[in-house]
């Protein structure tokens, strides 16, 4: 057993693959079932206790709460014995030396005193054992039946249970280790009380601020439904715009509808008016047309008969100068050719 591999709080950590807090934790909580030596001014850890942390973190991933994994490692290890400290060996040792000197003894004691001894050793730390276990037999129970009532307060107030779940698993595990190690020495049975009357008043903050938790859950609640109201009330309004949008919509779109037909109707007039100017300047255009072209074959003709009288003008005078004048070699001015 000399030889048997210990294990530092760091190399637990590191074996197991947890946080180094989460094992300091585990210690603490679990430490009833968890062997420990003292090498120096550390504790070191042997194989038995990696196996029992081994199981915690089973238990714990498998989704059970710190108190049902006391409950499977009660069932499945016996609660350990508290080692004798180095201080309390030497006090041992040191009171053997000082009644040795009293005496002028160093006789050790005879071998048949030995079993003797033993066995009523054996006896008494069988029955503290039956009456610890007992003890804590009925201790988890109370602990079960407390923290079924937990269980059904965590359902019904969600997350903020939590913190109450916490407060009284750490409760019941603070009486349980004041109850184990309450028969060692009236000191630690003092250091107990003193602790349970803290948890006590940590206990009642811990209510009173549940009680805020849920007072705060009541407003949030009443919050909550004043906001929805609120949202249904706008939601009325936002239909009620929508409602009187859609007929002003309706509306606009009738009279625009309305002035569509009648400017369609006024373009259709202004057109129909369009088309019979059109048709008027078209007669009137025809009509002059034939007035320029009446006008213009009276003109043609006009300068037919002015030529045809010039014609015959010409014919008279060069008669009449070819009768006052009857010298053929008498030429005509270039004029009258």
């Amino acid at each position: 057993m000399e030889n048997e591999k210990k294990y530092s709080v760091i190399e637990l950590a590191e074996l197991l693959g947890v946080p180094r807090t989460t094992i300091n934790d585990w210690l603490s909580k679990y430490s009833s079932y968890i062997d420990y030596a003292i090498q120096g001014k550390r504790r070191v850890y042997p194989e038995s206790a990696v196996t029992v942390l081994k199981e915690i973190s089973s238990l714990r991933n498998s989704g059970m709460s710190s108190a049902d994994i006391e409950i499977e490692l009660a069932k499945r290890h016996p609660v350990r014995a508290v080692p004798e400290s180095p201080e309390t060996a030497a006090d041992s040792s040191t009171r053997e030396n000082t009644g040795d000197r009293t005496t002028g003894s160093t006789a050790p004691a005879s071998k048949s005193d030995l079993p003797a001894k033993e066995n009523e050793f054996q006896l008494i730390a069988r029955r503290q054992s039956e009456e610890l276990g007992k003890m804590i037999g009925e201790t988890f129970r109370d602990m079960a039946q407390r923290m079924e009532e937990l269980e059904r307060l965590h359902r019904a107030q969600g997350r903020r249970a939590k913190l109450w779940m916490a407060v009284a698993a750490l409760i019941l595990l603070l009486l349980l280790f004041g109850t184990f190690f309450g028969y060692h020495s009236h000191r630690q049975l003092l250091s107990v009380s003193r602790a349970n009357t803290e948890l006590k008043q940590e206990t009642a903050s811990a209510n009173r601020q549940l009680q805020e938790l849920q007072r705060q859950s009541v407003e949030l609640i009443a919050g909550t439904e004043k906001f929805r109201s609120n949202i249904a009330l706008l939601e009325k309004q936002l239909r009620e715009q929508k409602a009187i949008f859609d007929r002003n919509i309706g509306t606009v779109r009738r009279d625009f509808e309305k002035a569509a037909a009648a400017h369609q109707s006024q373009l259709a007039a202004e057109k129909e008016k369009n088309a019979a100017l059109l048709k008027m300047k078209d007669a009137e255009l025809a009509l002059e047309k034939e007035k320029f072209a009446a006008e213009r074959l009276k003109f043609l003709r006009d300068i037919e008969r002015m030529s045809s009288d010039n014609e015959n003008i010409v014919r008279d005078l060069k008669r009449q100068m070819d009768q006052r004048n009857p010298d053929p070699g008498k030429q005509l001015p270039e004029d009258m050719k």
